[in-house]
């Protein structure tokens, strides 16, 4: 056998063998995802921090429990440790209102890969404090590979409706497609204890209103979050939202399944146009629905934390 077909018979072996494996990525991806809890959990356990010492832990991302670890202790007064049912425990920073009567309780969920104390975060904690109210930070992780791989299987299966009429054979079922659907419910179902914890703490200190905020990707997790929202859920709010590509049609109909929860949307008004979701929502009539372009970056940062906390306090206000 000469050197050139040798080559090509490595080649060849190497192409099959990555095309099998990318195949039987999202068949192990929910194991894997496990795996990575367990590992992050001991490294958590023997006080091992990802990030150096030195490091600015409030700007880095989350990446794992011990990341959050170090966050509590750089903040031991604003730390506070939830615990939602069946799941890890993870880090809120509190700031308590400062004035003699609060005016409720409000829970900003981070983008992902943001920490509970990204600059925007902590200059809304901050401001919001200072103006009577009671302000949870979380972070959110960055999304694993095989959540990214399963997020973008789940967007290029055709909408409802769109399946071909005229098949007589019975479609049979994508292991991959299942794999990617569970991994998908299994991480909504993460969040929403995280949410729902959050909230229990709030009502457990005899908080009476909490209002929902979510930054980028995390607005899309309040969205979610909204039609299993407890009671003392009033309000919710989405800044910089981004919604991974859903249709304006999707987010207005789970806009609708969310109790009749009043919605504030600030988008960026810096855009080149404004998110077709505002023409959906006006179509539909949702009457809870508000949207505001706010002068901000697509992705706001520390510096943009007084306008949009001055815009939140607008709406929040009563008439």
């Amino acid at each position: 056998m000469s050197v050139a077909t040798a080559e090509k018979t490595v080649s060849a072996a190497l192409h099959r063998t990555g095309a099998i494996l990318a195949a039987l990525l999202l068949t192990v991806c929910p194991l894997a995802a496990a795996q990575d809890q367990v590992a992050d959990d001991e490294a958590a356990a023997a006080g091992e921090a990802e990030t150096p010492v030195d490091a600015p832990v409030q700007r880095v991302f989350i990446r794992s429990a011990a990341d959050s670890g170090a966050l509590a202790q750089q903040y031991p007064h604003l730390a506070v440790w939830l615990e939602p049912e069946d799941a890890p425990r993870v880090l809120g920073l509190v700031e308590r209102e400062t004035t003699a009567r609060p005016s409720g309780a409000l829970l900003i969920l981070a983008g992902e890969g943001q920490s509970a104390n990204d600059g925007l975060l902590e200059g809304l904690r901050s401001r919001l404090s200072k103006a009577g109210w009671a302000v949870m930070t979380l972070g959110l992780e960055q999304p694993s590979p095989s959540l990214q791989i399963a997020r973008e299987r789940r967007a290029s299966e055709p909408a409802s409706g769109e399946e071909d009429t005229e098949a007589v054979e019975p479609v049979m079922i994508d292991v991959n497609d299942q794999a990617a659907r569970d991994l998908l419910e299994a991480h909504r179902e993460a969040l929403d204890g995280r949410l729902a914890a959050a909230v229990a703490w709030f009502t457990e200190r005899e908080y009476q209103q909490v209002v929902l905020v979510g930054v980028g990707r995390g607005a899309d997790d309040v969205r979610a979050f909204l039609p299993e929202a407890p009671a003392a859920v009033r309000r919710a709010a989405w800044i910089a939202a981004d919604f991974g590509g859903q249709s304006p049609a999707d987010i207005v109909g789970a806009a609708e399944d969310g109790q009749g929860v009043p919605v504030l949307d600030l988008y960026s008004s810096r855009g080149a146009s404004p998110p077709a979701r505002l023409a959906a929502f006006r179509r539909s009539g949702v009457r809870s629905y508000e949207a505001q372009a706010v002068p901000v970056p697509e992705r706001p940062a520390g510096r943009d934390a007084g306008i949009i906390a001055n815009r939140l306090l607008g709406w929040l206000s009563p008439d």
